[in-house]
């Protein structure tokens, strides 16, 4: 498996669950839709009426396309957990409201 960069754009075929390519933009900054292949009717009672409409590959980033559809296998976001032992110790230490420095506010001259 190549390695993407997370911010690189890609198209993505949500039915097979793989990366199509990289976005193509135009001149104007927008991205080029990639349509899809049509595909034929599946047995004779799909049957369609008027003209089919035209789908088009997904697009995103390729840390929001791994995060939807898990392409890296399943990941657990990292949590930053603390016992309450040492929540319980921190929190006597560094109350909450005492975390900022104070900010000198100016008198007011009259």
């Amino acid at each position: 498996m190549p390695e993407y960069a997370d911010s690189d754009f890609f198209y993505f075929d949500t039915e097979k669950r793989v990366i199509i390519g990289p976005v193509q933009w135009s001149k104007t900054g927008t991205v080029q839709p990639l349509e899809k292949p049509e595909t034929p009717g599946e047995g004779p009672e799909r049957k369609w009426r008027g003209k089919r409409r035209k789908e088009y590959y997904i697009w995103g980033t390729y840390r929001s396309l791994k995060r939807l559809y898990n392409l890296e296998g399943k990941t657990r976001r990292e949590e930053n957990t603390q016992t309450l032992d040492e929540a319980m110790e921190r929190s006597l230490k560094e109350p909450y409201w005492n975390s900022a420095p104070p900010v000198e506010q100016p008198l007011a001259s009259q």
